[in-house]
Protein backbone atom coordinates (compact mmCIF):
# COMPACT_ATOMS: atom_id res chain seq x y z
CA UNK A 1 0.00 0.00 0.00
CA UNK A 2 1.57 3.36 -1.02
CA UNK A 3 0.10 6.85 0.83
CA UNK A 4 0.72 9.30 -1.98
CA UNK A 5 -1.04 12.17 0.11
CA UNK A 6 -0.02 13.37 2.74
CA UNK A 7 3.48 13.84 0.97
CA UNK A 8 5.59 12.42 1.29
CA UNK A 9 4.38 9.05 -0.06
CA UNK A 10 5.50 6.19 1.83
CA UNK A 11 4.91 2.54 1.92
CA UNK A 12 2.71 1.01 4.47
CA UNK A 13 1.25 -2.65 5.27
CA UNK A 14 -2.66 -2.93 5.24
CA UNK A 15 -3.11 -3.39 8.70
CA UNK A 16 -0.80 -0.05 9.61
CA UNK A 17 -3.77 1.61 6.74
CA UNK A 18 -5.70 3.61 9.24
CA UNK A 19 -4.45 2.25 12.30
CA UNK A 20 -3.64 5.20 14.18
CA UNK A 21 -6.53 7.91 13.10
CA UNK A 22 -7.99 9.46 15.47
CA UNK A 23 -11.63 10.80 15.74
CA UNK A 24 -12.87 13.75 17.25
CA UNK A 25 -15.49 13.65 20.11
CA UNK A 26 -19.11 14.73 19.55
CA UNK A 27 -21.45 16.23 22.13
CA UNK A 28 -24.51 15.15 21.29
CA UNK A 29 -24.22 12.15 18.51
CA UNK A 30 -21.26 9.66 17.27
CA UNK A 31 -18.78 11.30 14.96
CA UNK A 32 -19.78 9.08 11.86
CA UNK A 33 -17.73 7.76 9.38
CA UNK A 34 -19.16 7.07 5.59
CA UNK A 35 -17.26 4.10 4.11
CA UNK A 36 -18.40 2.92 0.31
CA UNK A 37 -16.37 1.74 -2.81
CA UNK A 38 -17.53 2.79 -6.27
CA UNK A 39 -16.26 2.08 -9.93
CA UNK A 40 -14.86 5.14 -11.76
CA UNK A 41 -18.17 5.99 -13.08
CA UNK A 42 -19.42 6.13 -9.53
CA UNK A 43 -21.51 3.11 -9.29
CA UNK A 44 -21.46 1.62 -6.03
CA UNK A 45 -24.00 -1.41 -6.55
CA UNK A 46 -24.31 -3.74 -9.02
CA UNK A 47 -27.21 -6.21 -8.82
CA UNK A 48 -28.16 -5.36 -5.72
CA UNK A 49 -24.94 -6.27 -4.43
CA UNK A 50 -21.55 -4.25 -3.23
CA UNK A 51 -19.34 -7.12 -2.75
CA UNK A 52 -19.03 -7.21 -6.57
CA UNK A 53 -17.60 -3.84 -7.05
CA UNK A 54 -14.11 -3.81 -4.22
CA UNK A 55 -11.32 -6.35 -3.99
CA UNK A 56 -9.27 -8.18 -1.15
CA UNK A 57 -7.56 -5.24 -0.30
CA UNK A 58 -11.16 -2.58 -0.11
CA UNK A 59 -12.30 -5.39 2.45
CA UNK A 60 -9.11 -5.70 4.88
CA UNK A 61 -9.09 -1.45 4.57
CA UNK A 62 -13.12 -1.78 5.30
CA UNK A 63 -12.60 -4.21 8.50
CA UNK A 64 -9.57 -1.76 9.49
CA UNK A 65 -11.91 0.74 9.53
CA UNK A 66 -14.46 -1.43 11.97
CA UNK A 67 -11.86 -2.23 14.17
CA UNK A 68 -11.97 1.81 15.00
CA UNK A 69 -15.67 2.18 15.23
CA UNK A 70 -17.97 1.69 18.36
CA UNK A 71 -20.61 0.39 15.98
CA UNK A 72 -21.38 -0.23 12.37
CA UNK A 73 -24.35 1.02 10.55
CA UNK A 74 -26.29 -0.39 7.49
CA UNK A 75 -29.66 0.34 6.00
CA UNK A 76 -32.31 -2.50 5.73
CA UNK A 77 -31.65 -2.42 2.07
CA UNK A 78 -28.21 -3.04 1.84
CA UNK A 79 -29.10 -6.05 4.15
CA UNK A 80 -31.75 -7.46 1.85
CA UNK A 81 -29.64 -7.45 -1.20
CA UNK A 82 -26.86 -10.12 0.01
CA UNK A 83 -25.54 -11.76 2.74
CA UNK A 84 -23.06 -9.97 5.14
CA UNK A 85 -21.10 -9.26 8.29
CA UNK A 86 -20.39 -6.55 10.33
CA UNK A 87 -17.83 -7.57 12.74
CA UNK A 88 -14.03 -8.01 12.42
CA UNK A 89 -11.52 -10.63 12.63
CA UNK A 90 -9.88 -12.02 16.00
CA UNK A 91 -6.91 -10.63 15.55
CA UNK A 92 -8.46 -7.26 15.17
CA UNK A 93 -10.92 -8.55 17.89
CA UNK A 94 -8.00 -8.56 20.22
CA UNK A 95 -6.86 -5.21 19.29
CA UNK A 96 -10.01 -3.88 20.25
CA UNK A 97 -10.02 -5.11 23.47
CA UNK A 98 -6.46 -4.15 24.02
CA UNK A 99 -7.55 -0.55 23.79
CA UNK A 100 -10.58 -0.99 26.36
CA UNK A 101 -13.09 -1.31 23.68
CA UNK A 102 -15.47 -4.11 23.24
CA UNK A 103 -13.88 -7.52 21.31
CA UNK A 104 -16.66 -6.68 18.27
CA UNK A 105 -18.50 -3.49 17.33
CA UNK A 106 -22.21 -3.03 17.85
CA UNK A 107 -24.00 -4.06 15.22
CA UNK A 108 -27.18 -1.62 13.94
CA UNK A 109 -29.78 -2.42 11.21
CA UNK A 110 -31.98 1.06 10.50
CA UNK A 111 -35.64 -0.04 9.06
CA UNK A 112 -38.48 1.67 8.66
CA UNK A 113 -40.65 -1.74 7.52
CA UNK A 114 -39.16 -4.26 10.13
CA UNK A 115 -39.16 -6.78 6.98
CA UNK A 116 -34.91 -7.69 7.31
CA UNK A 117 -34.15 -11.20 6.33
CA UNK A 118 -31.64 -11.43 10.00
CA UNK A 119 -31.41 -14.74 10.15
CA UNK A 120 -30.47 -15.78 6.38
CA UNK A 121 -28.40 -12.53 5.79
CA UNK A 122 -26.79 -11.23 9.04
CA UNK A 123 -23.89 -13.82 9.61
CA UNK A 124 -21.68 -13.79 13.08
CA UNK A 125 -23.60 -11.37 14.99
CA UNK A 126 -24.85 -12.37 18.22
CA UNK A 127 -28.16 -11.01 19.20
CA UNK A 128 -26.78 -9.07 22.35
CA UNK A 129 -24.55 -7.11 20.25
CA UNK A 130 -27.56 -6.04 17.43
CA UNK A 131 -29.32 -3.16 17.53
CA UNK A 132 -32.74 -2.57 15.24
CA UNK A 133 -33.85 0.79 14.84
CA UNK A 134 -37.24 0.73 13.53
CA UNK A 135 -39.34 4.21 13.20
CA UNK A 136 -42.85 5.01 14.84
CA UNK A 137 -44.61 3.76 11.32
CA UNK A 138 -43.45 0.04 11.64
CA UNK A 139 -46.02 -2.46 12.56
CA UNK A 140 -46.36 -3.99 15.77
CA UNK A 141 -45.94 -7.75 14.83
CA UNK A 142 -42.65 -7.01 13.24
CA UNK A 143 -41.53 -5.27 16.48
CA UNK A 144 -42.49 -7.84 18.88
CA UNK A 145 -40.27 -10.69 15.78
CA UNK A 146 -37.41 -8.33 15.88
CA UNK A 147 -37.42 -8.27 19.95
CA UNK A 148 -37.02 -11.47 19.82
CA UNK A 149 -33.19 -11.26 18.00
CA UNK A 150 -32.66 -7.79 18.94
CA UNK A 151 -32.30 -5.03 20.82
CA UNK A 152 -34.78 -2.14 19.03
CA UNK A 153 -35.14 1.34 19.74
CA UNK A 154 -38.00 3.47 17.81
CA UNK A 155 -36.84 6.89 16.48
CA UNK A 156 -38.76 9.08 14.49
CA UNK A 157 -35.23 10.70 12.90
CA UNK A 158 -31.41 10.09 11.94
CA UNK A 159 -30.58 13.08 14.33
CA UNK A 160 -32.71 11.10 17.02
CA UNK A 161 -31.17 7.69 15.98
CA UNK A 162 -27.77 9.35 16.75
CA UNK A 163 -28.63 10.86 19.62
CA UNK A 164 -29.96 7.32 21.07
CA UNK A 165 -26.60 5.76 19.58
CA UNK A 166 -24.73 8.22 21.68
CA UNK A 167 -26.80 8.45 24.91
CA UNK A 168 -28.11 5.19 25.42
CA UNK A 169 -25.39 2.84 23.76
CA UNK A 170 -22.02 5.06 24.42
CA UNK A 171 -20.99 4.85 20.70
CA UNK A 172 -19.14 7.70 19.94
CA UNK A 173 -17.89 6.52 16.57
CA UNK A 174 -20.53 5.01 14.07
CA UNK A 175 -19.37 3.32 10.78
CA UNK A 176 -22.15 3.40 8.42
CA UNK A 177 -21.44 1.33 5.28
CA UNK A 178 -24.46 1.85 3.11
CA UNK A 179 -26.75 1.70 1.13
CA UNK A 180 -27.06 4.39 -1.15
CA UNK A 181 -30.28 5.62 0.58
CA UNK A 182 -29.37 5.88 3.79
CA UNK A 183 -26.06 7.99 2.86
CA UNK A 184 -28.53 10.71 0.73
CA UNK A 185 -30.40 11.16 4.27
CA UNK A 186 -27.27 11.48 6.37
CA UNK A 187 -25.34 13.76 4.02
CA UNK A 188 -28.93 15.40 3.31
CA UNK A 189 -29.36 15.97 7.08
CA UNK A 190 -25.34 17.45 7.46
CA UNK A 191 -24.82 14.47 9.63
CA UNK A 192 -21.54 12.61 8.03
CA UNK A 193 -17.82 14.01 9.55
CA UNK A 194 -15.55 11.98 7.01
CA UNK A 195 -15.93 9.91 3.82
CA UNK A 196 -13.93 6.69 3.31
CA UNK A 197 -14.17 6.42 -0.54
CA UNK A 198 -12.83 3.50 -2.63
CA UNK A 199 -12.74 3.77 -6.09
CA UNK A 200 -11.98 0.64 -8.02
CA UNK A 201 -11.27 0.53 -11.34
CA UNK A 202 -14.01 -0.46 -13.43
CA UNK A 203 -16.71 0.99 -15.79
CA UNK A 204 -20.07 -0.46 -15.16
CA UNK A 205 -22.71 2.03 -16.84
CA UNK A 206 -26.30 1.66 -16.15
CA UNK A 207 -28.78 4.34 -15.21
CA UNK A 208 -30.77 4.14 -11.90
CA UNK A 209 -32.59 1.86 -9.89
CA UNK A 210 -33.86 -0.69 -12.92
CA UNK A 211 -30.70 -1.35 -13.91
CA UNK A 212 -29.53 -2.37 -10.94
CA UNK A 213 -26.42 -0.29 -10.35
CA UNK A 214 -26.74 2.66 -8.08
CA UNK A 215 -24.79 5.37 -7.05
CA UNK A 216 -23.21 6.23 -3.71
CA UNK A 217 -25.87 8.40 -2.27
CA UNK A 218 -29.46 7.85 -4.47
CA UNK A 219 -32.35 10.72 -3.52
CA UNK A 220 -33.14 14.13 -4.56
CA UNK A 221 -30.51 16.21 -6.24
CA UNK A 222 -28.10 17.92 -3.57
CA UNK A 223 -28.12 21.66 -3.49
CA UNK A 224 -24.36 22.15 -4.47
CA UNK A 225 -24.87 25.43 -2.61
CA UNK A 226 -26.14 24.04 0.81
CA UNK A 227 -23.89 20.53 0.87
CA UNK A 228 -21.38 19.92 2.52
CA UNK A 229 -17.41 21.10 1.13
CA UNK A 230 -15.12 17.94 0.86
CA UNK A 231 -11.30 18.13 2.10
CA UNK A 232 -9.01 15.51 1.38
CA UNK A 233 -6.97 14.28 4.23
CA UNK A 234 -5.17 10.79 2.66
CA UNK A 235 -4.89 9.28 -0.51
CA UNK A 236 -3.57 5.40 -0.51
CA UNK A 237 -2.94 3.74 -3.86
CA UNK A 238 -3.06 -0.59 -3.84
CA UNK A 239 -2.43 -2.30 -7.07
CA UNK A 240 -5.33 -0.55 -9.08
CA UNK A 241 -7.88 0.79 -6.43
CA UNK A 242 -7.46 4.15 -4.66
CA UNK A 243 -8.33 4.36 -1.11
CA UNK A 244 -9.50 7.99 -0.37
CA UNK A 245 -10.63 10.09 2.90
CA UNK A 246 -12.52 12.97 3.07
CA UNK A 247 -13.82 15.51 5.59
CA UNK A 248 -16.90 17.15 5.27
CA UNK A 249 -17.78 20.69 6.27
CA UNK A 250 -21.07 21.82 6.84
Amino acid sequence: MLRLFPEPAVRLTLKDVYRDVFFPERRERPYVLLNMVSSLDGKAVVEGKAGLIGGLTDRAIMRNLRARADAVMIGAGTLRAEKLTLDVPEDLSLERASRGLKPQPLAVVATTSGNIPLTQHLLNTSPDNLLIFTSPATPCSRLTELSRRASVETSASLLETLSLLKQRHAVGILLVEGGPSLNHALITEGLVDELFLTLSPKLLGGKGEGSGSLTILEGLALDPDKTAQLNPISIHLSGRELFLRYSLHG
